[in-house]
């Protein structure tokens, strides 16, 4: 209609007439106008509001982590028409503005007449109080070679600060790097041997999110792959969000979705589920085979793309022109060896391999200083966990080219804080570095190197103790901030979700070789809170991306492929998963779930009734051959008064170890009842001490309320015991009504507020 062209003919005047200035080189606040020159109204939508929000205020990113290519759309409306018009805008890192005050000192072993490289950064100490990570330039480039043993002082600066920095290298005739012992001391039930039992909120989790992949279209899950690869799409729809066909990390959901399959089918043994998993890992076969016809292929690639976002990468192109393509692949390769290990599909082995190999003949041919600039470019170099899934693939299948690939991605700039025991986290993403210390771990496990196993244990140490809010989350916005940063950064961007999943998988690998009972208070707390807390209510299978801890927001479900709505379809099937343990004959009861313990190669058959609305009282019934010691975890909330009966008569002397009830199971049938007591307790922020959080025994309590200040509570732990109504686990207290995250959907909330 005419009116709509004559709409259309002002939209492109205001489009022509808009101008933003040079957006290739922005330091400054844009100036966005909310209305075209002509009469248009324009709306602002923004690719990552963290740098440039839709007023047009930019924050630069911090120097040394790169400039920021940001997408920014501008809608066009007039007269019932629209029209968007994409904008790219560079913003430019911060200029240094660090005055330092001390360079922790480096050192470095080196063999005689091999390669080696000098260390890409240093830890630097800043005026203001800073800890932070910063490039290296050394006289003659980073690569030495030395000839004969002995001592040597090399010499660089701080790239962009004029600062002198020294490195003391060590050459050695033969190099021989520290070892520490890879057989672990305890042992999981973490392929079906426990599992959840119905009547509890982490049993409905399961069943639901099993529902919600059994209603997903395969079809439209292996879109992307055929079309790749050029083969029969069978009529699906193309997937959407971070998988669409235009996104550049399309792929990455397939490979969440072949896990999540896999971990269900080990959760409940449903035969459609496998039956699924098998029909995924068949055409994803034929997918492979149909890229090693493609001409400029390698053998054995397998992608939701061609190799092109990889030819890039090495060209050092940035995001988002590509959008990390080793972290696409290392959702797909995980998704395929779970495949392979819990749902027991021999083709999902076979198909890695060919996958891994790929990977080790494109990286090999790669100069060390090319892999190094790779993964430290923004978004485009990050990896997931590739050095995980690789050692896990030298694991399985022996074949040493995969534990040299994963080793390929060692980051430096993550590792060499560690191994100097500080914590430099600040400005790091956190989701982006949590997989890298998982795969540090997994090649411990392959080599026995000490120096992987250290760093792991204290990146661990590091973060859970300085970096994570009450709910066992950490990060905002994605990133890490100074360590005790948490009072002052309570935003509706905490606690993303990816996060949590990743530091349980490493809390896992590290519980598995020390046996400290710490680590499994973080577990349960952590896996409570925030993972089960985290999920929609219903079938939907979405999870929120950030759980807001500013005061008066909501969970907000995007019901899009996001990488929380990937590690969402694995997560609820692990919940039965670090329930029991065993170190030899010794079994440790560690979470009090209702479930279900078939320890066959023992002879101990455990079902735990433990009610999640009474955390305090542990109900085990345990049917043995033969008598044998159990450890049950005494939680870190409980208090001093606790208490244990077997067969219904209380135990006068209790056996504490390491922070386990230990006692002798006589064999045949008996009920062991614990009791660790249960009641209100605070928790404060260590930055703002008058910021607290209730919680009630395992569970992190937050007040209803759409008030978008801290309230001001005077709350007593002793007397709310007295003065608060309990209706299940929900609580009536101080004119409010509180309830655990996992409880509430879509209701604001306040986790943390201001004790008076």
């Amino acid at each position: 209609r005419r009116e709509h062209v004559e709409a259309r003919e002002i939209i492109r005047k205001d489009m022509e007439a808009l101008y933003l200035g040079n957006l290739n080189t922005v330091e400054f606040n844009l100036n966005l106008p909310k209305k075209g020159k002509y009469g248009s109204e324009i709306h602002w939508i923004s690719g990552h509001e963290r740098f440039l929000d839709t007023e047009g205020n930019v924050r630069r990113p911090a120097y040394g982590t790169g400039d920021r290519i940001i997408s920014l759309w501008a809608e066009f409306f007039y007269k019932g028409v629209s029209e968007t018009k994409e904008y790219k805008v560079c913003i430019l890192e911060e200029k240094p503005k660090i005055e330092v005050t001390k360079v922790e000192p480096l050192q470095k072993k080196a063999q005689a007449g091999e390669t080696t490289y000098l260390p890409y950064v240093a830890v630097i100490h800043t005026t203001e109080g800073k800890t932070l990570v910063h490039r290296i330039l050394w006289e003659n480039g980073a690569k030495r070679c030395y000839g004969q043993t002995g001592e040597f002082e090399e010499r660089g600066e701080l790239d962009g600060l004029s600062v002198p920095v020294s490195c003391t290298v060590t050459v050695e005739k033969e190099l021989r790097k520290e070892k520490k012992g890879t057989e672990p001391l305890i042992e999981y039930f973490d392929h079906g041997e426990a599992s959840l039992e119905e009547g509890s909120r982490f049993y409905t989790a399961q069943k639901e999110m099993q529902e919600f992949l059994l209603q997903t279209d395969d079809d439209q899950m292996l879109y992307n792959f055929r079309e790749a690869c050029g083969l029969d799409r069978k009529g699906a729809e193309p997937m959407t969000g971070w998988d669409a066909p235009e996104c550049n990390l399309k792929g990455h959901t397939t490979g969440h979705y072949l896990s999540g399959l896999a971990l269900c089918y080990k959760a409940g043994k449903d035969g459609r589920i496998r039956e699924k998993a098998c029909y995924m890992i068949r055409e994803l076969g034929k997918c492979q085979d149909a890229f090693a016809c493609m001409p400029g292929i390698g053998e054995g690639f397998l992608s939701g793309y061609t190799e092109e976002q990889f030819d890039k990468l090495e060209k050092y192109t940035p995001y988002p022109d590509i959008w990390a393509p080793y972290y696409t692949l290392h959702k797909i390769l995980a998704g395929l060896l779970d495949c392979y290990e819990f749902a027991g599909i021999d083709q999902a082995f076979e198909v890695a391999q060919k996958l891994g190999m790929w990977v080790y003949r494109r990286l090999s041919v790669l100069p060390v200083e090319q892999r190094m600039k790779m993964w430290g470019m923004y978004i485009a170099g990050e990896y997931g966990g590739m050095n995980d899934v690789l050692a896990r693939l030298y694991r399985m299948s022996g074949k040493k080219e995969f534990l040299e690939t994963a080793c390929y991605f060692d980051n430096e700039k993550l590792f060499l804080p560690l191994e100097q025991q500080v914590d430099a986290l600040e400005n790091l993403h956190a989701n982006q570095h949590i997989p890298q210390i998982i795969g540090a771990m997994e090649i411990f496990r392959g080599t026995g190197e000490k120096m992987y196993y250290d760093i792991a244990s204290y990146f661990w140490e590091a973060v859970t103790k300085a970096h994570v809010y009450t709910i066992g989350g950490t990060g905002e916005n994605e990133m890490f901030h100074g360590p005790g940063r948490i009072g002052s950064l309570l935003t509706k961007h905490t606690a993303e979700s990816c996060a949590s999943y990743n530091m349980l998988k490493l809390t896992k690998e590290l519980y598995r070789f020390e046996n400290q009972k710490e680590r499994m208070d973080y577990y349960e707390r952590t896996m409570t809170n925030h993972i089960l807390g985290g999920r929609e209510h219903g079938t939907t299978g979405e999870t929120v991306y950030f759980t807001p801890l500013a005061p008066g927001f909501h969970k907000e479900f995007e019901h899009e492929n996001s990488c929380c709505h990937g590690t969402g379809l694995e997560s609820h099937f692990k919940y039965a998963d670090m329930v029991y343990a065993h170190e030899g004959q010794k079994l440790y009861v560690n979470l009090f779930l209702k479930s279900r313990l078939e320890w066959k190669d023992a002879g101990i058959t455990i079902r735990q009734m433990t009610e999640m609305e009474h955390p305090e009282t542990v109900v085990l019934e345990v049917e043995s051959r033969e008598e044998f010691p159990m450890a049950v975890r005494i939680p870190g909330w409980s208090g001093e008064e606790r208490g244990l009966w077997i067969d219904g008569k209380k135990q006068d002397t209790m056996s504490v170890e390491s922070g386990y009830l230990c006692m002798t199971v006589p064999e045949g049938v008996h009920e062991i009842r614990c009791l660790f007591p249960c009641g209100f307790y605070l928790e404060s922020t260590p930055d703002r001490p008058e910021l607290h959080s209730l919680l009630y025994g395992p569970y992190v309590l937050a007040a209803l309320s759409k008030e978008e200040r801290f309230l001001k509570l005077d709350i007593d732990p002793g007397k709310a015991e007295q003065e608060a109504e309990k209706d299940g686990l929900t609580f009536c207290y101080r004119g409010l009504v509180w309830k655990p995250l996992f409880e509430i959907d879509r209701e604001p909330f306040q986790v943390y507020w201001e004790k008076v």
